[in-house]
């Protein structure tokens, strides 16, 4: 190193200069070289997610109609694979139980459906399907803008109706002549036995509108069908029954009861039935209501 530095010192300072310019040449060359190589080698990374990105675009782009295609066709279909939940118009009048199943009700509905068309019901307008109290509101919701009332339906239950006009006498009437009669379903055919039981029988058909749960409209629908003969009454004997058994009559509560026993008490029986009225809690209502089941 030192007979070249010893060497160099020999040259002329123009000569050393040239010398000193050419080795920084030279190592600019050799730079530029090197730095032309590193950021060549990271370029192309760049570059290249870039065209993989424009070529999987570009051959993703041909696929896509097909796809839109497949999408259109399953929603040209869906309609009538789906069948609007198989709903499906119908006249009320004439479909039977398992038309009724077709149309999504339970067992336990079209059975109640069934039943109220046998005692008489008919359809006349498509809003009269909201009667049916077995049909929850969003099966009317439902069902309604499906009804098809034909002129045929309506004769066929005005016939089947006109074979449910029978008469019911009240005090001999059981469960099934009961649940015959429009409205009435086997809860209240049990009810207005039991009450007529408790009563003693019935000496008016406005008693049986006195049952709990039998609303007045359909009181109203079946009184036409409501007779009473002669009744034989169980009757309350004001001198001789105690307590317990005035009080369970359905129109003596526990105030008249306790009276009847206390007039006996202070001033012996009653000698006539009019007698009662002398209770304070006995109205002429009340008395007008209990006369035909007084007996001394």
């Amino acid at each position: 190193m030192r007979d070249v530095i010893s060497q160099f010192m020999l040259y002329t300072r123009s000569q050393r200069r040239a010398v000193v310019a050419l080795v920084v040449l030279i190592l600019m060359a050799l730079g530029g070289t090197r730095a032309y190589h590193y950021y060549s080698l990271r370029q192309p990374v760049a570059d290249d997610s870039a065209l993989r990105r424009e070529v999987a675009e570009a051959t993703s782009a041909p696929e896509r109609p097909a796809e839109v295609d497949e999408d259109l066709a399953a929603e040209e279909a869906a309609p009538v694979s789906k069948n609007t939940n198989g709903l499906f118009y119908f006249d009320p009048n004439t479909i039977s139980l398992s038309d009724w199943l077709r149309l999504g009700l339970t067992e336990k509905q079209a059975n109640g459906i069934e039943r109220y068309k046998a005692k008489g019901g008919t359809f006349r307008a498509a809003e009269d399907i909201n009667r049916l109290y077995s049909l929850s509101d969003s099966d009317k919701v439902r069902l309604t803008p499906y009804v098809r009332i034909t002129a045929a339906g309506v004769q066929q239950r005005e016939a089947a109706t006109r074979t449910h006009q029978t008469p019911i006498e009240i005090n001999t009437a059981d469960s099934a002549a009961w649940e015959s009669l429009w409205g009435i379903g086997p809860v209240l055919s049990v009810r207005i036995i039991r009450y007529r039981e408790s009563l003693g029988g019935f000496y008016s058909v406005d008693q049986v509108g006195e049952v709990r749960g039998i609303s007045d409209s359909v009181f109203a629908a079946i009184r036409p069908r409501l007779t009473v003969s002669a009744p034989h009454l169980h009757l309350l004997h004001l001198n001789t029954d105690d307590y317990e058994t005035l009080r369970r009559h359905p129109y003596i509560h526990a105030k008249i009861a306790k009276g009847i026993t206390g007039y006996r008490e202070r001033q012996g029986d009653f000698q006539r039935v009019e007698q009662l009225k002398e209770l304070p809690s006995v109205t002429q209502e009340v008395y007008d209501r209990l006369l035909p089941y007084l007996a001394l």
